[in-house]
């Protein structure tokens, strides 16, 4: 069993809005961050440099990832639940994160703390099937 399950914040409407977010990045990049996710599953101690505290702010981290020459940060928490780690909000980082980033992060992490039901497990991309063009 793995230490840790990964959700997906979701609008009222019941949409994924991480997956949304993943889903217009570059295909490399979307790969890679899932890539990275599903790893940090399977382990119970994160290596250093692929989260990063944010000070100012307890609650959420950053998952540190690096593709295409940009600084990519899914912002999470633990949560709701014990092993869990909610995926807030996307952001690309460009020297800083925008407060206006973290707050709406720390604001999506008060819904899913009131409203369990606000996530779903994390959905990793899915190939196309045979036959289907791929946006690249």
């Amino acid at each position: 069993m793995n230490p840790w399950t990964f959700y997906d914040f979701l609008d009222p409407r019941g949409v994924n809005l991480v997956r949304a977010w993943l889903d217009s990045l570059p295909v490399k990049v979307a790969a890679k961050i899932d890539a990275r996710i599903l790893y940090m599953c399977t382990v119970r101690m994160w290596p250093e440099q692929y989260v990063s505290a944010l000070k100012g702010w307890p609650d959420i981290f950053e998952l540190r990832v690096v593709a295409a020459g940009s600084q990519y940060r899914p912002l999470c928490y633990y949560g709701p639940n014990r092993g869990n780690v909610t995926i807030l909000h996307g952001t690309i980082e460009k020297g800083k994160i925008p407060r206006r980033e973290l707050e709406h992060a720390d604001g999506n992490r008060r819904i899913v703390e009131a409203y369990p039901s606000r996530v779903e497990q994390h959905a990793f991309r899915k190939e196309p099937t045979t036959g289907q063009f791929q946006k690249q």
